[in-house]
């Protein structure tokens, strides 16, 4: 059984493989240190933070065993001074410092894949932090083909919603305000007979 970091890890964010279990386990200290991130994150800017881990076979030809996609985000009230942190699956919590709302992010970190059975494995992980959501402007262009279902689901007023979320987005993504993105893979391990 082989764990170490994952090979070009920049910064804190890393990951290695649990020897016990042959789980991942990332390293999301450092997440929300990106001075850029916090004068977004200060400017009243949601932080959403993705993590799509996939766990891959390691063969003449590789195979995704199994994924899993994490998702939480971080917004500042800064007249009551509080960071709101939510994290997919538990309900939002607030805390007053920074650093605070970055150990609530990595305490409710779980991706929960592990490898099955005996074969040699990789995980492939994808970080990414970013004031807007890919999705929200995705569902503009979609509105914007033509394709209204997708950017609404019935409710009165969610079509101008959407477009008033989408337009926000792209004028926001085009005053070029942070996102931090890592792409990380472990070194191939073998799992089984013993591991």
């Amino acid at each position: 059984m082989m764990a170490g970091p994952l090979a070009g890890q920049s910064g804190a964010v890393s990951a290695q493989v649990d020897p016990d279990t042959g789980g991942l386990m990332l390293n999301l200290a450092g997440l929300l240190a990106d001075q850029g991130l916090r004068d977004a994150l200060h400017s009243g800017l949601p932080l959403r933070i993705e993590v799509d881990a996939e766990l891959w076979r390691d063969g003449f030809f590789d195979s995704q065993e199994s994924g899993v996609t994490w998702r939480a985000s971080v917004i500042h009230d800064p007249v009551r001074r509080i960071y709101e942190v939510e994290v997919q699956g538990q309900p939002a919590r607030r805390v007053t410092t920074i650093a605070e709302a970055e150990r609530l992010l990595i305490s409710g970190f779980r991706v929960g894949i592990r490898p099955q059975r005996q074969a040699k494995y990789y995980y492939l992980a994808r970080v990414e932090i970013q004031t807007l959501s890919a999705s929200d402007l995705e569902e503009l262009r979609q509105w914007l083909r033509g394709e209204v279902v997708p950017a609404v689901d019935g409710g009165p007023g969610r079509v101008e919603n959407a477009v008033a979320s989408g337009v926000r987005r792209m004028v926001v993504r085009a005053l070029g305000l942070p996102r931090l993105r890592r792409r990380l893979r472990t070194p191939p391990f073998t799992w089984g007979s013993g591991g």
